[in-house]
């Protein structure tokens, strides 16, 4: 089961309920107080993971501050939905890495030029 959690959890919002979905299932046939404790696991893995860990691992990979990578995960994934919060992240990498090389500079190498004069 965690094998199947962890296949589904790539997919932004639905992947980790659809991941929790056997489990639950599955252990209704025994006690209810069992549905209580697996589905209590699900909800603080899930938020561990995707309040921390992602927003820090992404944070040292790709340099990208978490406040940017949630903000940029969750405008992505209510405009364009699933496919939109799957490539949230690389997009904003890109125009991150365009801004800083067309924008940034060329502003410096302006100054650079005007200043030599």
């Amino acid at each position: 089961m965690k094998i199947f959690w962890g296949l589904v959890a790539f997919v932004p919002i639905i992947g980790s309920v659809a991941g929790a979905v056997p489990p639950l299932v599955l252990v209704f046939a025994g006690d209810s107080l069992d549905v209580l404790w697996i589905l209590l696991e699900y909800v603080a893995i899930q938020q561990i993971e995707s309040n921390l860990l992602t927003p820090l691992v992404t944070q040292r990979a790709v340099s990208l501050h978490p406040v940017v990578f949630i903000a940029s995960v969750t405008v992505a994934g209510a405009a364009f939905g699933v496919l939109g919060a799957l490539l949230a992240v690389p997009t904003t990498v890109v125009a991150g890495v365009l801004v800083d090389e067309l924008w940034f500079r060329r502003l410096e190498g302006k100054e650079t030029s005007g200043s030599s004069q």
